[in-house]
């Protein structure tokens, strides 16, 4: 079945959309959103959340979207996560998921690109918080001074170098 996306209305959706629906009503990023729905590959509607980046550029929108599996994903980029993967309780996974998802629309998660591996493939995330994770990328002897940091609004923007040359 082809997918499609319609106005959301609440009626239609599953109950983990409301759910979804519920827990992102008072979410900081819920001001940028559009709530749609969309049709699953067996025909019933989920919510489907779009968040375009304030910079126009669509490789660094994001949105939330269930899986075939019925499990909301969050997805930045080219990168996505699923909520069972921050936690297996359903309603956990989701307050954690969205608790990134506030750390992206802050700045505080980048995407990484690689000018080598092409502009349109930023499907790999830093945690500018995370100083381990950090570190990593600086001393990586495969990862290019010249990666690009983008973050969703554009305001944190940065090279790899940039960091590089901040001081300790």
């Amino acid at each position: 079945m082809e997918r499609r996306i319609a106005e959301l209305d609440e009626s239609k959706i599953d109950e983990r959309s409301r759910l979804l629906l519920v827990e992102l009503s008072n979410h900081p990023a819920r001001r940028h959103a559009s709530l749609q729905m969309e049709t699953s590959h067996d025909g019933t509607w989920r919510l489907f959340v779009a968040i375009p980046s304030p910079t126009g550029d669509d490789r660094r929108a994001v949105s939330i979207w269930f899986d075939e599996r019925q499990i909301p994903t969050l997805e930045f980029g080219a990168w996505h996560s699923h909520a069972d993967l921050w936690d297996e309780d359903l309603l956990a996974g989701i307050r954690k998921m969205l608790a990134y998802l506030e750390r992206i629309i802050d700045g505080e998660i980048v995407l990484a690109g690689a000018p080598t591996i092409g502009e349109g493939l930023l499907f790999r995330v830093i945690d500018l918080g995370d100083r381990d994770e950090v570190l990593d990328e600086l001393t990586s002897p495969v990862v290019s001074p010249d990666m690009k940091l983008l973050s969703w609004s554009g305001t944190q923007d940065a090279q790899l170098s940039d960091i590089r040359e901040e001081p300790a």
